[in-house]
């Protein structure tokens, strides 16, 4: 346990920008939500560049004043780039599933759990984060399949934080 216990501290070793990081939390986010395949897939991995500070400082989106989502919200912005290349790279290492949404204009995904080692998914190393994730499923409504509109307008307009799109 303690191996991995560090092995996960290594991966959050380097700021939140991190491909590691974002790794580790993009394949227990659509683990935990049962993104398995592309009919249950999850709709607009850009949604996930929002989601990420949530699933590691805690999913109550309601603890976090003002100028917290403003901070989230921001850095968002750069997540989606280093998104977009990590979901190329996850790709072609089988890691994950890409589907083109030409209805909404992105790129919806899942993984392919039988291709990631079992231990992977150790439930006492990620437990925070599952925990984080599964609070976050009963504030906000379809983190799965709503659209990056919809969860921007919940989390970050209806508690009055300046948003746009890039």
């Amino acid at each position: 346990m303690k191996n991995k216990a560090s092995a996960k501290k290594r991966l959050m070793f380097i700021q939140k920008e991190d491909y590691n990081y974002l790794a580790y939390n993009l394949l227990i986010l659509l683990d935990t939500l049962g993104c398995s395949n592309s009919s249950k897939k999850f709709r607009d991995f850009r949604k996930i560049a929002y989601l990420v500070d949530f699933i590691n400082e805690g999913g109550d989106v309601k603890r976090y004043d003002q100028r917290d989502l403003g901070i989230i919200y921001s850095r968002a912005q750069i997540k989606k780039k280093l998104l977009h290349h990590l979901l190329v790279i996850l790709k072609n290492k089988g890691y994950i599933g890409l589907d083109l949404n030409t209805t909404y204009r992105s790129i919806d995904v899942w993984i392919n759990k039988q291709n990631i080692p079992k231990d992977f998914f150790d439930k006492e190393v990620f437990k925070k984060e599952i925990e984080n994730i599964n609070q976050l499923k009963t504030q906000v409504w379809s983190l799965k399949a709503g659209n990056m509109k919809d969860l921007t307008d919940k989390i970050f307009k209806e508690n009055n934080i300046l948003t746009w799109e890039i």
